[in-house]
């Protein structure tokens, strides 16, 4: 018994000392990052890994003030013509890119999803078919197409062109929702009815307020994602870079300030900054109890 104990203690112990590992594997980095943008280029040169020398107050804090105000990117339009982009147009395309193209993509399949798990139509188990078909379907080599086609409909270079491709219920996330709807009790459609709500009155009073936790997670997935995207951006929107462009184009900047890495770092925590801020004013939305506040047995 003793020995058991023993076993399952030392077992404890290394996967703590893992976990601790994996953990500060990643925390380092960052606080690296954070410190170092932080530091003046000399300080820099002298002190690689130790923190900025002298007290707070007279650290480089005047990094962020320099990337917002001096650094701009040079992008080619689609129409062939060059200009520059300063910081805060790169914010603002970011913002729309990410923000409502990761409504879009979010309330998508939460539409489609809730309309086909509600009526169970033959067009619904095909809609269903489709989704589990195209997501086995290889998309190597479809970009050139959906460019040509853009640049027919007009939309190509337009941050609202990419608004309407991710008008697209296909993929995993529909089934997520699916899934969920699927799961609810009928109660809740059935109270709502003898009330006389309408069917889009139950899904945006009722079923939406039951699935935010899912619908958050999502979104706040999808955001991250569109904020920190490049590849997209340069082959559909070339003439409005977003901040991922932005900071990838560091290595081509003629400013010797800007090349600096303490400078180029801080470029960077600038990036991450509104990402952190929405994880914390979404964070008690994420993963909860679906059905709390709902009908209970």
């Amino acid at each position: 018994m003793k020995a058991a104990k023993k076993k399952n203690n030392l077992f404890v112990i290394i996967l703590a000392i893992i976990l601790t590992a994996y953990v500060l594997s990643l925390v380092v980095p960052v606080l690296w990052g954070i410190f170092t943008s932080l530091k003046t280029s000399d300080n820099y040169d002298d002190n690689i890994l130790g923190l900025p020398g002298g007290a707070p107050w007279n650290w480089a804090w005047n990094n962020y003030g320099y990337v917002i105000k001096n650094f701009e990117t040079t992008v080619t339009n689609g129409k062939g013509q060059m200009f520059n982009v300063p910081f805060g147009d790169l914010m603002v395309n970011t913002l729309l890119y990410a923000g409502i193209g990761g409504l879009l993509i979010t309330l998508t399949p939460f539409t489609v999803a809730y309309m086909t798990s509600r009526f169970d139509y033959f067009f619904s188990k095909i809609v269903y078919g489709i989704v589990l078909v195209t997501m086995a379907l290889p998309i190597i080599g479809s970009y050139p197409s959906e460019i040509q086609m853009l640049k027919t409909l007009g939309l190509y270079d337009k941050i609202y062109g990419t608004w309407i491709q991710k008008i697209n219920f296909l993929g995993v996330y529909y089934l997520l929702f699916y899934g969920i709807f699927k799961g609810m009790d009928k109660a809740f459609w059935e109270a709502a009815y003898i009330d006389g709500a309408s069917e889009f009155t139950v899904m945006t009073r009722i079923i939406m307020p039951l699935a935010k936790n899912a619908f958050f997670t999502v979104f706040l997935i999808k955001f991250i994602e569109l904020w920190n995207d490049y590849q997209n951006v340069y082959l559909y929107i070339p003439g409005h870079p977003t901040l991922a462009y932005g900071i990838y184009s560091f290595r081509t900047t003629t400013d010797y300030r800007l090349k600096s890495v303490p400078v180029q770092l801080s470029g960077c925590v600038l990036m991450v900054v509104p990402i952190v801020v929405l994880f914390l004013v979404f964070k008690d939305k994420l993963i909860g109890n679906l059905s709390a506040g709902g009908v209970k047995g």
